[in-house]
């Protein structure tokens, strides 16, 4: 019975493995979308990501479900202890316990590079905002120009603090 609890755990974390795969490489194109100001692309794979995410959300049940399944035929019960660690310790067969380790490994690399990724891709994004806020403050000027005297026949620019868009041609 352990048997087929174990390959419903094997196959739930091999397809976690393919998303996160998948998950992956949208990140890297998010990246090139954000970098190439792509935004139709950047929605685009933003909603594919999303549907995504859902899936991967449904195969952690099933691997969260498998866990406990094999903790609960084992006499450990339900709980906190029910975890892939808990599972490779008490399986005794060594290529069981071998396969199951590589395969938590596996996924526990692709989080760590689905973690970078995402972080370097929100520091993209938040440049992209300062970057854009910068502009704007350039094309529509600041406030701090209206608070800081300086003498009218030293003024250069537009003068009498008009900004760019008020400026006629």
């Amino acid at each position: 019975m352990n048997e087929l609890v174990l390959e419903r755990l094997y196959e739930a974390m091999e397809i976690l493995i393919e998303q996160h795969i998948n998950l992956s490489e949208m990140s890297e194109q998010k990246k090139q979308a954000i970098i190439r100001n792509d935004v139709n692309l950047l929605i685009e794979l933003t909603t594919r990501e999303s549907r995504l995410v859902k899936l991967i959300s449904k195969t952690e049940e099933q691997r969260i479900a498998a866990v406990t399944d094999y903790c609960v035929e084992s006499g450990l019960g339900t709980g906190a202890a029910a975890t892939v660690s808990t599972i490779i310790r008490l399986i005794p067969n060594a290529h069981d316990k071998a396969k199951l380790i590589d395969l938590s490994q596996r996924l526990n690399e692709l989080l760590t590079k689905l973690k970078a990724l995402n972080e370097g891709n929100m520091k993209l994004l938040r440049y992209a905002a300062e970057f854009n806020e910068f502009s704007l403050h350039l094309l529509a000027g600041t406030d701090a120009q209206d608070y800081v005297y300086t003498r009218p026949d030293a003024q250069t620019g537009y003068g009498n603090g008009a900004r760019a868009f008020d400026y006629r041609t």
